[in-house]
């Protein structure tokens, strides 16, 4: 074979046999005789001797994984935006966990600082990027069970997070109102309002702030049908009750086309229609069920010849 030693060659002649001839002893090796190693049994089994051991390995395992999708849109120091902001920075960086930049955790925070901007956050990125240097000079200051992504963004929270937050949420609940009979946004609203206020969603008042951003009719629905006492129940409650009151809100638009149609044919009675004989203009039936053209001239009483 290529690129042996050939020190094991001449070793090897000792022990080959001698042959008298070619044909005499031709493939027969004395027990004393070297044998090589047997070959090693197939990775896979007997219908399949392959394995993945086999195949040849992907290069792309080899290459860097980066990070792909939609980058976050920068953060300039706003408060007010520093809730949204994170989450969805944490999305984006959940959506590539398998590249190299979210495995390292100091890569990870240095690319969370080059999304800070602006005059209200550069005094906090040059502390966070001297800190992240002794951090990688003596990785003790971490503390145990953390690293230094976690102990970044507790930092960042620290430092924008936006005291009033809860205050305005608290305000814009009980501003929110259903708008259009459309319930699943005033849902969505309630709900996303709630978690920003921090508030027990579950709490007498909080139920009570929920319920009167509802229609008068509706809230009353869910109290005499269901009487609900938790908000999974006033949710459910009120997702049920609203497929009926929209139900009969159309039946009475409904109505109120059909009554506008009696009028119409009410007003044109008086030039148009009056209660006829099903047989004609015969006086001598009482019989008075049918409809017809009425203001006709009435019919002249015969003479007597």
């Amino acid at each position: 074979m290529p690129f042996d030693d050939p020190s094991d060659d001449e070793e090897e002649e000792e022990y080959r046999p001698k042959y008298k001839d070619v044909f005499g002893s031709f493939g027969i090796r004395s027990s004393q005789t070297a044998r090589d190693k047997p070959p090693c049994p197939p990775c896979g089994t007997g219908d399949d001797p392959f394995s993945l051991k086999n195949l040849p390995k992907d290069d792309k395992e080899d290459k860097a994984r980066r990070l792909e999708g939609i980058h976050p849109d920068k953060f300039n120091g706003d408060r007010s935006q520093t809730t949204r902001f994170l989450a969805t920075f944490n999305r984006f960086m959940l959506m590539n966990y398998k590249a190299d930049i979210a495995k390292d955790p100091v890569m990870h925070s240095i690319y969370f600082l080059s999304l800070l901007e602006g005059p209200k956050c550069e005094g906090w990125v040059d502390a966070a990027d001297r800190w992240l240097r002794h951090v990688v000079e003596d990785p003790s200051m971490i503390p145990r069970r953390s690293n230094a992504w976690l102990e970044l963004e507790k930092h960042f929270k620290e430092a924008f997070s936006d005291y009033a937050e809860q205050e305005r949420a608290q305000d814009e609940l009980k501003k929110l109102k259903i708008r259009n009979d459309n319930l699943d946004e005033y849902l969505a609203a309630f709900e996303t309002q709630a978690l920003r206020a921090n508030i027990d969603i579950n709490d007498h008042t909080n139920l009570r702030t929920f319920a009167l951003g509802l229609p008068q009719s509706l809230a009353d629905a869910c109290i005499k049908m269901e009487n609900p006492e938790t908000y999974e129940q006033w949710r459910a409650t009120v997702q049920r009750q609203q497929k009926i009151y929209l139900k009969t809100k159309s039946l009475h638009s409904e109505y109120g086309t059909f009554n506008n149609r009696t009028q119409g044919q009410g007003q044109r009675q008086t030039s148009g229609w009056v209660w006829r004989c099903p047989g004609g203009n015969n006086p001598g039936s009482n019989n008075q069920n049918w409809c017809g053209p009425g203001n006709r001239t009435p019919p002249r009483p015969r003479l007597p010849p």
